[in-house]
């Protein structure tokens, strides 16, 4: 019988599926057998039959503990084949590794440079914090850099948001402990934005994980939460430590 018509042979099915619940069935051979047995529900029925004969000989059948050896070759495969994922775990590690600290490079020199070329700051002022801000496209579009001295937020933009005349943008942290949003307030759409913040909203920088800029209703959201219409989002970096030069 040609093609798939071989398989109703009854003996046929028969014999797949005793090899099948055996174990012996192996491969390429046992793949083609599951699709059969998914397709046809004759040979499906014969595998619970031998299903249900092998259960009880397996009951009164007695255990035989394994060789020594035995266990010994598994664990070998086992950890070579562990060896094997975690090296090439690792070296995608690396490489990552690599580009997450370029890019965190890159967004701490671009921070400091806007923050000391755009603005007259005190030449020996240490950021504190920065965050690089990014759209949906992974476009930066402002640069947050924070001194804890006079607890000074400034905000450059580097794309202006384009937004409703009834409609006004507001800044939120996202703390690292829970995920919760805090306000910040509401930003001017300027160049450049400076904020003073209070005690409170130092203590929501420190522990913020991300700022995000959202749109909300003329006034800012009543809620206590953004908007579904978050436009930029950047990770809040510690940098406590560095200096602004002026060049």
């Amino acid at each position: 019988m040609p093609g798939p018509l071989r398989y109703q042979d009854p003996k046929l099915q028969d014999l797949l599926a005793s090899n099948y619940v055996i174990g012996t069935l192996r491969g390429q051979a046992r793949k083609r057998f599951e699709k059969l047995m998914q397709q046809d529900s004759n040979i499906a029925q014969r595998v619970r039959q031998w299903e249900g004969k092998l259960q009880t000989v397996h009951a009164v059948t007695p255990s035989v503990a394994p060789q020594r050896n035995t266990w010994q070759k598994i664990t070998q495969a086992i950890n070579n084949t562990s060896n094997q994922m975690l090296e090439t775990l690792l070296s995608k590690l690396r490489f990552y590794k690599f580009v997450s600290a370029f890019a965190v490079t890159f967004a701490l020199v671009l921070s400091v440079y806007s923050y000391t070329t755009i603005s007259n700051v005190d030449p020996d002022a240490k950021i504190n914090y920065v965050a690089v801000m990014q759209n949906e496209a992974g476009q930066p579009t402002m640069v947050a850099t924070l001194k804890q001295t006079g607890r000074l937020l400034a905000l450059d933009l580097l794309q202006n948001p384009k937004i409703e005349p009834d409609k006004d943008i507001q800044l939120w942290t996202i703390s690292k402990e829970d995920g919760s949003f805090k306000s910040l307030g509401l930003i001017n759409i300027d160049k450049r934005v400076e904020i003073a913040l209070t005690k409170p909203e130092w203590g929501l920088i420190k522990d913020a994980e991300f700022l995000v800029v959202s749109i909300e209703s003329k006034g800012g959201s009543t809620t206590g939460l953004p908007s579904d219409k978050i436009i930029t989002k950047g990770l809040c970096v510690k940098v406590e430590g560095w200096e602004a030069k002026t060049s």
